[in-house]
């Protein structure tokens, strides 16, 4: 199994810092996320602060990835979760798509391969998620 994440929506702790900031603040979504941008040590600490059992938060985002698996492999995470979407593109070639609340919650439910493959896939674009998946682990 070979898992390769391909596209995702821009600043996702950024998105996922808003989005907890907004339920606090009284300043617009916009706003705040214009504001965050700039500065990512504050991104760092509010989603450091995600209690990730809440996770409506983890919701703003959109994640595709490039799986190469057989149909066998498949259906055993379709079966898994439902919130993943798998679209068959070639024999063993799979484009799968989801949001970061999809991937921690198959991840928490289920050790395979592929939830540590995703688990991996995310480091680059929510270090400070895929930080709390990896203590989870231990």
């Amino acid at each position: 199994m070979k898992l390769e994440l391909v596209a995702h929506t821009p600043n996702v702790e950024t998105m996922i810092a808003t989005s907890m900031l907004t339920t606090t603040s009284g300043a617009q979504p916009s706003t705040l996320y214009d504001r965050l941008l700039n500065k990512p040590e504050k991104v760092r600490e509010v989603v450091s602060r995600a209690e990730v059992q809440h996770g409506n938060i983890l919701e703003h985002n959109r994640l595709v990835w490039m799986l190469e698996a057989t149909g066998d492999e498949v259906l055993e995470a379709t079966l898994d979760t439902r919130f993943l979407t798998f679209t068959r593109l070639g024999e063993t070639r799979w484009l799968v798509s989801g949001n970061l609340r999809a991937v921690v919650e198959y991840a928490q439910s289920r050790k395979t391969p592929l939830t540590d493959a995703l688990v991996a896939s995310v480091k680059a674009v929510a270090p400070n998620i895929h930080g709390f998946l990896e203590d989870k682990k231990r």
